[in-house]
């Protein structure tokens, strides 16, 4: 208990701020400000599509589009509770957080859904791809209900305002599982997707070029390259950071807690910006499906009939395809040598 003389040479004693040092105040005031910035960012983004989440509303209602709102629900739940945890005076600091943390169940797997419904459609015949990326789905699912039973808050001094004070490394591993996941995901869409490049490309150094660059890929297959890297990356980024302060020795939890909310914001907007695109017709995911690559590998013999020679370099010819009727322009004596 702090008595009334405990409290008397503080500057300001009104302030639960007060009850920390200067260095854990100023990484809590930090932590704060990035939680609210992450709140308005999500919600931002929210309203701005709101045009393009009626239509997916209009068009029709499936488990994929379930799995959209869940994802910002789960988001926003999540966020909103950890603002509340940062800046309000609650009676209970561990059921606060608990609660807060109880929206990561929700959050982390229903934006990887989005993702695994990327490559589900990419590899739509191969049921042993999509068997084992959907076991691993579920390993992320059991990894965050860690998050909220691994995270401890408590009280700042006799105030009523709370703190987190550890976060054990069963939370951590919640919060890295997605980042494992994507990263798998994104390899798996990234080599299929070159299988598909316009001209065999020769070396690794080449192969590399058309993961990273999306090169000698169709138009809508780079778009599509492009947007699962953009959404990689920005995982790949807030995981690392979330990695780094998480699992690095010697530093303050605010800053241990620091990157998380801003992770969750930022992945959660770049599944759904991907989803988004890809229902609104955007992006043409069946054009790389395995169905479609099949077809349009497949070989269709010629067969010329009523050849007829006319006067000149050129042959005029009526040719009929397996399967279908066309007609083939003029061409040089030479083709036909």
């Amino acid at each position: 208990m702090f008595s009334s003389n405990s409290t008397a040479h503080l500057p300001n004693p009104l302030t639960p701020l007060a009850f920390l040092s200067p260095e854990e105040a100023y990484l809590t005031t930090v932590t704060t400000y990035a939680s609210v910035a992450a709140l308005a960012v999500l919600l931002w983004d929210i309203l701005d599509n709101v045009a393009g989440d009626y239509r997916l509303v209009k068009s029709q209602l499936n488990i994929s589009l379930i799995v959209y709102f869940a994802s910002r629900i789960g988001a926003i739940g999540y966020l909103v509770g950890s603002v509340l945890f940062s800046t309000t005076a609650t009676g209970n600091c561990v059921a606060l957080i608990t609660i807060a943390g109880s929206w990561c169940p929700l959050a982390f797997p229903c934006s990887a859904f989005l993702f695994l419904l990327r490559l589900r459609a990419v590899y739509n015949r191969d049921r042993v791809i999509v068997t084992i990326f959907s076991i691993l789905w579920l390993g992320l699912l059991a990894s965050s209900f860690f998050v909220p039973l691994g995270i401890q808050a408590a009280h700042i001094g006799p105030t009523k305002y709370c703190t987190i004070i550890s976060v054990k490394k069963s939370a951590i591993l919640g919060h890295l599982t997605p980042l494992i996941y994507d990263t798998l995901v994104f390899v798996a869409i990234s080599w299929r997707l070159c299988r598909i490049a316009c001209a065999r490309p020769s070396g690794p150094q080449e192969r590399l070029k058309v993961v990273l660059f999306g090169r000698y890929l169709p138009a809508f297959t780079k778009s599509i390259l492009l947007d699962g890297q953009i959404y990689y990356l920005t995982t790949m980024i807030g995981g690392i950071a979330v990695a780094v302060l998480e699992l690095g020795p010697g530093i303050p939890i605010p800053l241990k807690y620091l990157p998380i909310d801003p992770y969750i914001a930022i992945v959660n907007i770049m599944a759904c910006r991907v989803y988004r695109r890809t229902k609104l017709g955007l992006i043409r995911e069946s054009e790389i499906s395995t169905t479609a690559i099949d077809k349009k590998h497949a070989v269709h013999a010629v067969v010329f009939k009523n050849v007829t020679v006319t006067s000149g370099d050129t042959i005029r010819r009526r040719a009929s395809f397996e399967g279908s009727a066309s007609t083939i322009p003029e061409v040089e004596k030479s083709d036909l040598v």
